[in-house]
């Protein structure tokens, strides 16, 4: 499961400490999984993992909306989100997730999309969501359009998303650059991308190849790496926390039993 470390302008603890956070998260599932399974014996292996993998969400999301002190007030609607949902419980622990994250760009905040970052990749998403063919609008190059029969819908480009995160992440990706590299996509699971002879350097992910890509990210066995912990640790650098103090504060000890998380 995928260590979400940033959700939109939300509090998180791994801005606290990231690498305390990052070692405590995969020591804590080791042990619960233990537990869980132990309790669950009566269950198949898939039902398992399935049931498994729903508690750890609900308890990330709330390692990535509070900390021992604060809390922020975050939107439900995540809890449905079923691309934040797959991010997180179906790309390994050895990935950090920044999903929507409000980034600070000089004296502004800027929401993003999705930044997945490997051992060894940094990958910028965009996610479409929904069935049909994409394909740029011919009179328009700033908008998309779905121009199955059934859909009949009108986008922003999504190159225009993922340029402003390039030019936004680049400048904190290139001293890491000869160890991590930066992959921009557009990622369609559902639908067709019909857009070819594009001179960018932007990876198509769609209907036709989703598989294959989920596959790469799942079968990725490097461990966590210091560089690509460091570049996780500027970008955290950067973003946008509103938040409020808790009541009653959480205890140090509380967070090794998973408390509050």
């Amino acid at each position: 499961m995928a260590q979400l470390v940033k959700l939109q302008d939300y509090v998180s603890r791994y801005e606290n400490n990231l690498y305390h956070y990052q070692s405590l998260f995969t020591r804590i599932k080791e042990n619960r999984w233990k537990d869980f399974k132990q309790n669950k014996v009566n269950l198949n292996q898939h039902a398992i993992h399935k049931e498994f993998r729903n508690r750890l969400f609900t308890h990330q999301m709330n390692w990535a909306t509070s900390t021992v002190k604060e809390v922020s007030n975050w939107d439900k609607k995540y809890i449905q989100n079923r691309t934040l949902r797959f991010m997180i419980q179906e790309v390994p622990d050895n990935y950090f997730l920044f999903y929507e994250p409000v980034l600070q760009v000089k004296n502004a905040g800027v929401e993003l999309d999705v930044i997945l970052v490997g051992p060894a990749d940094v990958w910028l998403i965009v996610w479409m969501t929904g069935e049909g063919i994409w394909q740029e609008a011919q009179n328009n190059k700033r908008f998309w359009k779905n121009v199955d029969s059934d859909q009949k819908e009108t986008v922003l480009s999504p190159i225009i998303r993922l340029e402003r995160m390039i030019s936004m992440v680049r400048e904190y990706w290139e001293p890491y650059q000869n160890q991590i590299s930066l992959k921009p996509c557009i990622v369609a699971p559902h639908a067709f991308i019909d857009f070819s002879n594009d001179w960018r350097k932007i990876a198509y992910i769609d209907k036709r190849n989703f598989k294959e890509w989920y596959a790469q990210l799942q079968q990725n066995p490097a461990p966590i790496k210091s560089q690509q912990l460091k570049f996780v640790s500027d970008l955290l650098s950067l973003g946008v926390t509103n938040s409020l103090y808790r009541k009653d504060p959480l205890s140090n000890e509380s967070e090794f039993h998973f408390e509050g998380i």
